[in-house]
This record gives structure tokens, C-alpha cells and sequence, in this order.
């Protein structure tokens, strides 16, 4: 018996899609052989054509070489939307090497865990985040930290000389021959991507992404969309791309399709005005953002934002769902829907997306991408295939799966069974085939796009010297998503005020992470058995 959500696909969608046996860094050189002169990315004031950006690619691929990067080499990128990064990403593939995506928010003993598990031998950052990445460097694998500015590749330390030495980057170009591309024999089944990902305890894993896998998730999300024609069209890339959306739905498939990447580096929700004008300027075809983003837009006016969304034929959302009140403004202002996703890292990306361009029923994250089946299977015994309607565990099974967990089987294990990818979120379908996320196990909070863990923060604040107990969990927020509120017990006749442990959180965790509020109260709701009673915190959420 055939899927029920295969009568719902659009019309141009096929329920199987064949796969290129190749690499990612074709999706580059191919769109260059056809458009030398489109545009390929534009930053600030300063626009590359695909045939320059091919050319620096080349270059850099060279100076890879040249500090020892062969293929299966890992390297961590550290980076902001810029043009260093889709350079040196493409780069990396030329030379069969890995990119390690690490999160800018990331730091202290947590980047030490991401170096060190990955066994990165170079880190790529921006000089804004040298102080602070130096002294976790040396005491890492890394031998090498090239670092950029707001506008380009500039210095490199090595760390084996003890202290910062300057090396320009454009010296190292200078030779002509280096503007070949290096020949290196790349297996679509080769290693390209370690994605680190936070889990519900303990330090950060990595998804271990190859060529095979991220290349079907960038075609089944375009083959999805079914944009034809559209040619040297921009995209706004506002997601980062060291999340795997973000590297998806804006770097690649731009790539692929030979789009003009328009880089923000970041957008504060309190300038959408600056925003609006890039929107008016170039005009995009696509526009993938988390909900926060698009809530802050459609606060706008009506007929005062109507024109500026007037190019987008693709309006994507990710990494949370998007309030109905949203999707309906957007809605009114354009007449067209925006595209709910739903993925995750060890997925390459989505695995759901609402059907183009006619959408899904509210609330719904739509239906399973061609050659992804998913089952909604019971907690209690995965073996059980849940019936329409119930609510079970969300698995997946696709060619956008990961290969498991960067040196780490048990937890692989745990996750990833004959192929199917058990998600640990909690979901449902209906009788239509159209899927719909019902809550996030393990007390996953997703605010601004982030997936965050309450016992990542509670193992912090216990760590206080006036903590005596935590518990972490997420309120609704109308920008955010969701925004996290600490609650806290001191210990016997300590005391203290909130501002004081906020500043304490700022301190020794990535930023959004934070908590917006901390309580401080006599005592932490817990079972018998000591189990932590958040469903009665949540209760009790108007009186935190």
C-alpha cells in the first residue's frame, strides 16, 4: 500500500529523483562552465562573478595545500555568512577534505570537545574571535588558525611558533599556476561535512555528512520547490551557514542553480528596516528564515511591506514553527504561502517540507521529501507502527541520512537502526499523509532557530557556588519561539539576585543559550525518585 501522502505531492514533484554519482565542489565548476559571468555573491559592496569565484577557490584550495590539508583532513569553520566562507568551504571539497560546522556561539571546553573529537588539524574564524579561540587551540589538534576579516582571508598564525604571526593571504596567490584546480579522486561516499549538533546531555556530537547524502537533500528540496527559468536570481542568506539550513537552503542550492548569494552576516531583528531596503534592491527569488525573522517582518504595515516582497516566488521557514498568525499576514501581503521545513542536522537537512506552492493545513510541517519514508512508531515499542492520528516518534529513512555520529557508535546506535533515523521527536500524521510536530522529547527548547537543551544550562548554573538546584524550561515568546527561563534553588543561607546569575550565564555559555529570566525560588519541583517535575514549572509558567 502506497504512502497517503504521495496523492498530495504537486504536480511537478516525482516520488523518486535520480541521484549524480559526484561531489559537492561540481555543483561550482559545473554552474561556472554554463555561467561565467553570473553573479555569484554579493557582500557589503563587493560582487563576484562565478568565474572569480571559482578562480579563488582554486587559489585557497593551493593554500590548503601548502599548510599540509590532504583529502580526509578535517577543518573546523568558525565563520559568519561571508565570502571566506563559501570559498573556503568549496575549497575543502576540491581537496576531499571535512568541513567541521561549528557554531560562532560556541566556546570555552565545548569548542575544545568539537576540535578535539573532529581531530581538526586548521581552524578558519574571523580575527574578532582570536583572543578567545587561542588559548582553547593549544590545547587542541590544531596546527593551524587562518583568520579573515569582515571583508577577506588575511593572516595565519601557526600555532607551533607560540604567538600570532601575520601572513597575507594575497602573497600566497600571487603564483599563477596555483589557479588550477587540484585533481584529487573524491567518492560521492566520502566524508564532507561534520555537523555538530547539541545533544540532550554532555558536549556537542557531529553528524558525519558525505558528498551522497548532502547532495540529495540540496536536489530534493530544489526538485520540491520546482523553480524553473529563473536564472541569475538572488537569494537573501540570512541563516548561517554552519547550520545545515542555512548551508543548504541558501549556499548550495544558490551554487547549484547558479543564483547571486546577497551574504548577511547577521540581522538584528531591530534594523528590518535595512533589511527591507536589500529586499527592494535585489530583488530576491528566494528567501529562507527561522520564524522570529519573519515575525518581526510582518509586524510591518500591510501596504507599506507589500512591495517589498513582491520578487519572492520562495519563502521558506525553519527551525521552529512559524505562528499561524504570521503565515496569514504573509499570506494577505503577497497572496502566496510560506514553506514550513522541517529537518535536522543528522538529515542533511529537511525531510518535510509543505507542498509547493499550495501549502499544507495549519500547523502542519507537510509531507515527507521523494525518496524519504517516515514512520510515526510508538515510544513504547518501536516495532508498532502508530495508526493515523496518534502520537508516537517521529523516524526517517532516506538518502539524506547521516552515516551516524563522528567517533561515537554507541550513541550511533542508539539513533540509527537498519537505516531509519529515530529523531526523538514527538509527532503525528493524519489521514491525508500531512505530518504535524506535537512536542520535542527530551525537553528540547527552540528559540530563534536554535535547538536548545535545558540540562546544557542547568549543568552550568549547578555549577555556581550559590546553587543549590535548576531546572530550565521554554515559554512561549512571539519573536523568539520560545524563551528560556532558568529557575534556581540557593543553598542554605546563601543569597543572591538574578542579575547576578545572568551575568554568570553570559559568561560561561554561548549567548543564546542564556536565560531571559532566572527565579529564584525556596525549592525545585521533583518526584520520589527525584526525577524534575517540569510539566509543573510549565503549569506555572504565568507566575514565572
Amino acid at each position: 500500500m502506497e504512502p497517503a501522502w504521495l496523492k498530495h505531492y504537486a504536480q511537478h514533484v516525482p516520488r523518486s529523483i535520480r541521484y549524480p554519482e559526484t561531489a559537492l565542489h561540481h555543483f561550482l565548476t559545473d554552474t561556472t562552465a554554463r555561467h561565467p559571468d553570473y553573479m555569484a555573491m554579493t557582500f557589503n559592496d563587493q560582487h563576484t562573478t562565478y568565474a572569480e569565484l571559482n578562480e579563488k577557490v582554486n587559489k585557497f584550495a593551493w593554500v590548503l595545500k601548502s599548510i599540509g590539508v590532504n583529502k580526509g583532513d578535517r577543518i573546523a569553520f568558525i565563520l559568519v555568512n561571508s565570502p571566506t566562507y563559501v570559498i573556503a568551504f568549496f575549497a575543502a571539497m576540491k581537496l576531499g577534505a571535512v568541513v567541521v560546522n561549528i557554531s560562532v556561539g560556541i566556546q570555552g571546553e565545548e569548542l575544545q570537545h568539537c576540535l578535539n573529537n573532529a581531530q581538526a588539524t586548521v581552524v578558519i574564524t574571523l580575527d574578532l574571535f582570536a583572543p578567545n579561540l587561542y588559548e582553547v587551540v593549544k590545547k587542541t589538534s590544531v596546527k593551524n588558525v587562518i583568520l579573515h576579516s569582515v571583508f577577506g582571508l588575511e593572516k595565519k598564525i601557526s600555532l607551533e611558533e607560540g604567538m600570532p604571526v601575520p601572513k597575507i593571504f594575497l602573497e600566497l596567490q600571487d603564483a599563477a599556476e596555483i589557479a588550477a584546480e587540484p585533481v584529487v579522486e573524491i567518492s560521492p561516499r566520502d566524508v564532507a561535512v561534520l555537523q555538530y549538533t547539541s545533544g540532550s546531555t554532555g558536549m556537542p556530537k557531529a553528524a558525519t555528512l558525505t558528498h551522497a547524502s548532502i547532495i540529495a537533500s540540496v536536489l530534493q528540496s530544489d526538485t520540491w520547490m520546482g523553480v524553473k527559468g529563473a536564472g541569475n536570481s538572488a537569494v537573501m542568506c540570512v541563516i548561517p551557514f554552519f547550520h545545515v539550513f542555512g548551508m543548504s537552503a541558501c549556499m548550495l542550492i544558490s551554487v547549484l542553480k547558479g543564483y547571486r548569494m546577497i551574504l548577511l552576516p547577521r540581522i538584528d531583528l531591530m534594523d528590518i528596516l535595512s533589511l527591507m531596503k536589500m529586499l527592494e534592491t535585489y530583488k530576491p527569488i528566494s528567501f529562507p528564515a527561522v520564524p522570529s525573522l519573519w515575525t518581526a517582518m510582518m509586524s510591518l504595515p500591510s501596504e507599506a511591506a507589500r512591495p517589498y516582497f513582491s520578487s519572492i516566488r520562495v519563502a521558506i521557514s525553519g527551525g521552529a514553527p512559524l505562528p499561524p498568525s504570521v503565515h496569514d499576514k504573509y499570506e494577505e501581503i503577497t497572496g502566496r504561502k510560506i514553506m514550513e521545513a522541517y529537518g535536522l542536522s543528522e538529515a542533511s537537512s529537511a525531510t518535510h517540507i509543505t507542498p509547493y506552492p499550495n501549502g499544507a493545513p495549519r500547523g502542519s510541517i507537510g509531507l515527507p521529501l521523494p525518496d524519504t519514508d517516515v514512520r510515526i512508531l510508538d515510544m513504547g515499542n518501536r516495532h508498532r507502527e502508530c495508526p493515523a492520528g496518534e502520537v508516537g516518534e517521529l523516524a526517517v529513512k532516506g538518502p539524506q541520512i547521516m552515516q551516524g555520529y563522528w567517533n561515537n557508535p554507541e550513541l550511533t546506535s542508539k539513533v540509527l537502526r537498519d537505516g531509519w533515523l529515530f529523531t526523538g521527536d514527538m509527532a503525528r500524521v493524519d489521514e491525508d499523509g500531512f505530518f504535524y510536530l506535537v512536542d520535542r522529547k527530551d525537553d528540547l527548547i527552540i528559540s530563534n532557530g536554535f535547538n536548545i537543551y535545558p540540562g546544557q544550562i542547568e549543568e552550568v548554573l549547578k555549577r555556581h557556588a550559590k546553587i543549590k538546584d535548576a531546572a530550565v524550561i521554554g515559554i512561549p515568546d512571539r519573536t523568539r519561539g520560545q524563551a528560556i527561563v532558568a529557575v534556581i534553588a540557593l543553598k542554605d543561607g546563601m543569597e543572591g539576585i538574578k542579575e547576578e546569575f545572568i551575568k554568570y550565564c553570559k559568561e560561561n555559555m554561548p549567548d543564546y543559550r542564556v536565560p531571559k529570566t532566572i527565579v529564584i525560588r525556596d525549592d525545585i519541583p521533583r518526584d520520589p525518585a527525584g526525577k524534575l517535575l517540569r510539566r509543573i514549572l510549565r503549569q506555572n509558567a504565568l507566575d514565572v
